[in-house]
């Protein structure tokens, strides 16, 4: 798959910006996916932010993910420019013209663009005039730091334990049985999270002056758009009993709504259910509290229920 191809896949009806173009104008945005998966980070991002977007629901794999992904995958961002063009009245007024469109794919790669955006365009926003740094510049410690624990946390414990997990033990039937595999997910798991809340203890001593927040978070300056990476991975973990769940942490029942596979409950293969959760360390309870009881996560987790609420109407429709 090229990669003209995956900035041209929406029905025919994207137009590629040039790679070289700064974004001058806060463009429309419309999230794909479901609220029950990975979209749910960028739902909680975009709700950090407080821009005007879109949501289209949609299952992978469904007709409408895959006119947006080329693997018919979720969460994808479809991204709409626009600039002011003068229609040489004299009045001063403008006509919105369209300029071009493209797609952004992977959920932390959204949340990065999204941080981007809101770092440089604060003065576009529409409804929030003070942007929070999410994100931190480009060419910078705090950048480093923030797209290293980014990948680390897609492919260490995202991509190569969880997801393990989803493809082979829940959906065992779809991927084949592999409890081995499962089992050494597991195991990765648990040095990778050892990992990361190392980061979070040790995070105290580098804290800047104007930290945004009280407590630790991953980056010194404060929360960040890795947090929700991470937060919302280790709510995956207890929704699948890999660690140990607080009842103050997840406010909403811990069955009710998957946060990382299908808005079924699956049947778990045997290696799973033999597994053990880790258990829920005082800094990462209190870390994953912190997360939790930010107002964009509790909009973004009522969205989500809205959307459960609508599940029936969803289902009964043609996607």
């Amino acid at each position: 798959m090229t990669a003209a191809v995956l900035t041209t896949r929406i029905s025919g009806r994207a137009r590629s910006i040039s790679s070289s173009s700064s974004i001058t104008q806060w463009p429309k945005l419309t999230l794909y996916g479901d609220l029950n998966m990975r979209p749910f980070r960028n739902i909680w991002m975009l709700e950090e932010i407080q821009v005007p977007y879109t949501h289209v629901v949609c299952k992978p794999w469904s007709r409408v993910a895959k006119s947006i992904h080329p693997l018919g995958k979720v969460p994808a961002l479809l991204v709409e420019v626009w600039h002011h063009k003068y229609d040489g009245s004299g009045d001063g007024d403008s006509k919105d013209e369209k300029n071009s469109s493209f797609v952004v794919l992977e959920s932390a790669a959204i949340n990065t663009f999204l941080g981007d955006l809101a770092r440089e365009l604060p003065s576009q926003v529409l409804i929030n005039t003070t942007m929070p740094l999410l994100v931190p510049p480009p060419a910078t410690q705090q950048r480093a730091k923030y797209d290293m624990l980014s990948m680390f946390v897609m492919t260490e414990i995202d991509s190569q334990s969880l997801w393990i997990e989803r493809k082979h033990g829940q959906l065992s039937d779809v991927f084949g049985d592999a409890p081995a595999a499962v089992i050494e997910a597991k195991r990765q798991f648990d040095n990778a999270l050892n990992v990361m809340v190392g980061e979070i203890i040790t995070n105290n001593h580098g804290r800047t002056g104007d930290a945004r927040d009280d407590g630790e978070y991953l980056l010194s300056a404060g929360f960040s758009a890795v947090d929700i990476i991470f937060a919302h991975c280790c709510f995956w973990a207890q929704q699948i009993g890999w660690l140990e769940k607080k009842r103050s942490v997840i406010a909403s029942s811990p069955s009710s709504v998957p946060v990382g596979g299908s808005t079924s409950t699956a049947q778990e293969s045997e290696a799973t259910t033999n597994i053990s959760p880790t258990p829920l360390s005082p800094e990462l309870a209190a870390y994953l509290e912190r997360c939790s009881s930010r107002p964009a996560f509790l909009r973004a987790k009522e969205l989500r229920k809205n959307q459960v609420d609508d599940k029936e109407s969803l289902t009964n429709s043609k996607l």
